[in-house]
């Protein structure tokens, strides 16, 4: 293995310009290589500004997912520390969101994980969210506000949904619950006629409509009287002669 002497004069000169020559071509390019390096980092960076151009950008956030909770009890504490876990300022911004704004799905995500588990206090609960949302329609119908109608419809419909699933099969239950929706029909039919434009009353009309029905046929299932009643009086007659 040969190595260069210290007292190599040339040597060591030879090597010093072949480090230069290298530092010259790799390190400290010039002329049409600088060239070339300055267009190409251009056009990196004109790319990168297209796609930041072309990426869509969200003015609100998607509507929070509906987690599957395994208990009523984990469901509320879910609630509970997602709301501990904003800030003041936060928290008081989400639970004064109106419809339309940017924290309202979440004002109503943690309103509905809240809800106690005891089936009539979780009822009273539906009633007091149902009754919420269709005083905010109203409101939103009222300032001209269609974003905002349209948000507090949607969180009308899920509520419905939910309340219909929880109330059970006990009939005094399913025939206050039909009441309630009822009066919340007649009010969005109100405004359906107010507002003919806004599609979405006519879809929560409808959500309303079918959700009576299906506690229609519940209560129907769980107190059928009007059939064993007529088979009783059928068979309290006796034979005409």
């Amino acid at each position: 293995m040969s190595a260069y002497d210290d007292n190599d004069r040339g040597a060591l000169d030879r090597l010093e310009d072949l480090l230069d020559a290298y530092a010259d071509a790799r390190l400290m390019p010039r002329g049409p290589v600088l060239s070339r390096i300055r267009a190409n980092v251009l056009a990196q960076a004109a790319l990168a500004s297209a796609a930041a151009i072309r990426r869509p950008v969200l003015a609100e956030p998607p509507p929070p997912s509906r987690w599957a909770v395994s208990s009523p009890f984990h469901r509320r504490a879910l609630a509970f520390g997602f709301a501990a876990m904003l800030t003041i300022g936060t928290s008081a911004a989400v639970f004064a969101a109106p419809p339309g704004s940017l924290f309202y799905n979440a004002r109503v995500y943690i309103e509905t994980l809240a809800l106690p588990a005891q089936v009539d206090a979780r009822l009273a609960g539906h009633e007091q969210l149902l009754t919420e949302r269709i005083a905010e329609a109203e409101a939103a119908a009222g300032r001209g506000d269609a974003p905002g109608l349209a948000a507090a419809l949607a969180a009308y419909q899920a509520e419905v949904d939910a309340a219909t699933a929880d109330v059970g099969n006990d009939v005094a239950r399913l025939a206050h619950l039909e009441e309630m929706l009822a009066k919340h029909t007649a009010v969005l039919t109100t405004l359906a006629t107010e507002l003919p434009e806004q599609s979405s009353i006519e879809h929560a009309i409808d959500t309303s409509s079918k959700a009576i029905a299906n506690l229609q046929a519940k209560g129907s299932r769980a107190h059928p009287t009007h059939v064993t009643g007529g088979q009783g009086q059928d068979q309290g007659h006796g034979p005409q002669h």
